[in-house]
């Protein structure tokens, strides 16, 4: 299976006659919850619908926890974890909570999903 490449033209935002060719992966569709549902029934004893609530109390676990400061781990997949970026003052004393910007959830794989990956030819198309 290889992951299909595609040619692109960017120019560099510092000089815009600078304008070099890259190869950047194809997108070629989405999977969705159920199709992920689905694949892990046919690979468990467990129903789709043992599957999907599973998955879907995740989602709505995963998030509290987040909040609670605590990075989450599971084991071969990766670790979770909120980002905050705020606006830099001088003083510490002037610091509050008016100026965070916004809140990402960062997402680390692991070393083992890392090395599943690793393994992958490549197609220009």
């Amino acid at each position: 299976m290889a992951i299909k490449l595609k040619k692109i033209q960017r120019k560099n935002p510092q000089d815009v006659a600078d304008v070099k060719w890259y190869l950047t992966q194809e997108t070629v569709g989405s999977v969705g919850f159920h199709d992920i549902a689905k694949e892990i029934e046919q690979r468990s004893a467990l129903s789709l619908g043992d599957v999907q609530s599973v998955l879907s109390n995740m989602v709505e676990v995963l998030p509290m926890f987040l909040k609670l400061g605590q990075s989450v781990k599971l084991e071969g997949f990766g670790t979770f974890r909120i980002s905050v970026t705020s606006e830099g003052l001088v003083a510490a004393d002037d610091l509050s909570t008016r100026l965070v910007k916004g809140v990402k959830i960062i997402f680390l794989p692991s070393t083992e999903l890392k090395r599943n990956i690793g393994d992958v030819s490549f197609e220009i198309v």
